[in-house]
């Protein structure tokens, strides 16, 4: 599944323009919730403080982004955040209700949302969800002068 837009959190931006969100410091993390979730909340900072994660019968509902990169985008003037993509697989029961994946520093900083479908879907007993990120990366910043 193409995952939407990634939208970053407001507090991480301000985080990241502090260093106080080292994406070096600690594993990155992708994680599964649910349509009642508060993900699409832009003052959240943590990770802990994303409501409604996804369970029932996920072997994890939460995986480390593997691959992960940041490297010059477009132009001297784009740095990109980028990764892999990512799967989860259901083990013996079905995942319900599944709307959004949110990636966050473990035990840290939530970092940023997408939306993955237009309403809550399900994931049965077996299957797998593959959250494809998009060619140009979760998020880029630009500016400055080259």
């Amino acid at each position: 599944m193409a995952a939407a837009a990634w939208k970053v959190y407001s507090e991480a931006k301000k985080y990241l323009l502090t260093a106080d969100l080292d994406l070096n410091a600690g594993a990155v993390m992708m994680g599964l919730f649910k349509a009642s979730s508060n993900a699409s909340t832009f003052t959240l900072s943590t990770g802990a403080s994303v409501t409604v994660p996804c369970s029932l019968g996920l072997i994890t509902q939460k995986k480390t982004l593997g691959s992960v990169t940041v490297t010059a985008g477009a132009s001297a003037k784009v740095i990109r955040f980028d990764c892999a993509d990512v799967v989860f697989t259901a083990s013996t029961a079905s995942a319900f209700s599944v709307l959004y994946a949110v990636i966050y520093v473990s035990g840290g900083k939530a970092l940023a949302w997408s939306k993955l479908s237009t309403s809550g879907f399900s994931v049965t007993a077996t299957n797998t969800l593959t959250v494809s990120i998009n060619a140009s990366g979760i998020f880029e910043l630009t500016g400055g002068v080259t």
